[in-house]
């Protein structure tokens, strides 16, 4: 006679699902064994590392209901924290949250259904983790499973801006959880070395990794000498609901507000940890109900909000790493069907070099190892953004370690194409006048006679980019000296003329000599 399956049967009930994948499956074994076998003294420490879409989060939600105490999950977002919230009340589990800025009235309501033994699943945030009355109460609880999700923000941030992160080993000791489980769609080695070292010190610890490939993503990069252009563009043209990630706060409220006064009828919106918490929450909801909507967004709206249907996801400028591109790129598709990943990047990526070298003078970095691994993992989006290799998914699946890259078929990327690029838009043509009528423009006339303005026509090459906007083309000459494709002379006669850039024309030559395209 066959013995049913809590699990599966719990899963079917409480979450409508059908089955659950192998490493689910694999991940809620282990914590049901560690119930099973409570008496043995020794915690069960896991890292689980699944693509974005593959279901993390049923991994310690299912065995909630089961274990003989709460489970603890760590976030590192409010706005991520409150989805989740949302989530699991929907589900009928009972979930509290313990965070900074809570009234007193709100904190002694959380504490009492932690002491009741009502709420099943504990959220919290780092930081909240540090206060001694907060450990006081979870430990008392007799917190069963510790989760951290989106563990790689210990290594992305706990160095940096979020020391808390590096406090998580000492809140697990004081708390005593019989399983701890780490989280995260992307860790390469140093990564996971990083993580588990502030988790588990020198204990050992399951790794279970499933294949890190998003099989419906397809990756391209283009490099642009209008970043204004290229962004506009990909926001018109590309499928929609889309995602634009950018760094900074300013950036995407700029983004946002260039793209709502180009193309009114476009629902476009930013999205950041500045705002109240009541417009991020109304910033979500209208965002997963969106079809055709464009969330302009810093890192903060993403991990681990799960809306199925975006179709684009744009990158305007470089992140940190290949697991943060990986994590925001990986936002898309999460319903199966195909989806892009498009990485927008200055011709002369500058602020890549810029970013190599702060991760290698950080003084604020406690030793040289920190650094070196910062600095290595800018170098390897550096080189995923600019470098020349066969496949961009080989190129991320390697950066993460996997070695079995060469088992996947590429199933599309703009290198495999044959559609990349090396030169961005505009090149050609601002060669071409610069070298038609070498000395004889300053920049700014330079665009104005690209851009078709009156009074600057002389021939054939007047305005060819004419269906560009003016601060489009001021952008893209600007850009195209910085590349070397033009140069400005810097002493007289023709003291601040435009002609053809010694980079270009060397590679011309060389051209002429090895037949291959240059400008592209």
């Amino acid at each position: 006679m066959d013995v049913p399956d809590p699990v599966t049967e719990y899963a079917r009930e409480g979450f409508g699902i059908q089955y659950l994948y192998p490493y689910q499956r694999l991940v809620v074994a282990n914590v049901m064994d560690a119930i099973e076998y409570a008496d043995s003294g020794e915690a069960v420490n896991q890292v689980v590392i699944l693509p974005t879409g593959a279901g993390k989060s049923l991994c310690f939600q299912l065995p909630a209901a089961l274990c003989p105490g709460p489970t603890l999950v760590v976030y590192p977002l409010l706005g991520l924290m409150a989805d989740q919230e949302r989530r699991l009340a929907s589900t009928g589990i009972a979930v509290v949250v313990i965070r900074g800025g809570m009234t007193a009235t709100e904190r002694e309501a959380a504490f009492k259904s932690i002491e009741s033994g009502v709420a099943r699943i504990i959220i919290a945030n780092p930081e909240i983790l540090a206060v001694p009355s907060v450990i006081k109460v979870l430990a008392a609880a007799k917190v069963f499973h510790f989760v951290i999700d989106e563990a790689h923000c210990i290594a992305e941030w706990g160095d940096g801006f979020r020391p808390a992160y590096l406090e998580l080993g000492t809140s697990i000791q004081a708390i005593s959880p019989r399983v701890i489980t780490a989280f995260t769609a992307t860790a390469s080695p140093p990564i996971l070395d990083r993580v588990t070292e502030v988790l588990f010190g020198d204990r050992t610890y399951r790794l279970i990794a499933g294949a890190p490939d998003r099989p419906n993503i397809r990756y391209e990069v283009q490099p642009a000498l209008s970043m204004r252009r290229a962004v506009r563009m990909a926001a018109s043209s590309r499928q929609r609901p889309m995602i634009i990630f950018t760094a900074s706060r300013s950036g995407v409220e700029i983004l946002a507000e260039d793209l709502r006064a180009l193309f009114p009828c476009m629902d476009t919106r930013f999205y950041h940890a500045g705002l109240e918490k009541t417009e991020r929450t109304a910033l979500e909801q209208w965002f997963m109900a969106s079809n055709d909507g464009v969330l302009c967004s810093t890192c903060a709206y993403g991990m681990g909000m799960d809306k199925p249907n975006i179709k684009t996801v744009v990158h305007f400028g470089p992140p940190s790493s290949v697991e943060a591109y990986l994590q925001e790129s990986g936002r898309a598709g999460r319903d199966g069907q195909p989806c892009n990943a498009l990485l927008l990047r200055k011709a002369v990526p500058e602020d890549y070099g810029l970013r190599v070298e702060s991760a290698r003078n950080n003084a604020s970095l406690p030793d040289d190892r920190r650094s070196r691994i910062m600095a290595a993992r800018a170098r390897t989006m550096y080189d995923y953004a600019t470098g020349s290799y066969d496949c961009r998914r080989s190129f991320l699946l390697r950066a993460l370690g996997s070695d079995a890259t060469a088992d996947i078929a590429c199933s599309g990327c703009d290198v495999c194409e044959g559609s990349a690029t090396t030169r961005g838009e505009g090149s050609k043509e601002a060669y071409d006048v610069a070298q038609k009528h070498a000395r004889r423009f300053r920049p700014r006339e330079l665009a104005a006679f690209l851009a078709g303005k009156p009074g600057s026509r002389i021939d054939a090459l007047y305005g060819t980019l004419g269906n560009w906007r003016a601060d489009e083309v001021e952008e893209a000459v600007f850009q195209a000296i910085a590349t070397g494709l033009i140069d400005v002379r810097c002493r007289q006669p023709w003291k601040d003329r435009i002609m053809t850039g010694k980079k270009t024309r060397l590679e011309l030559s060389r051209a002429n000599r090895h037949p291959r395209r240059v400008l592209q």
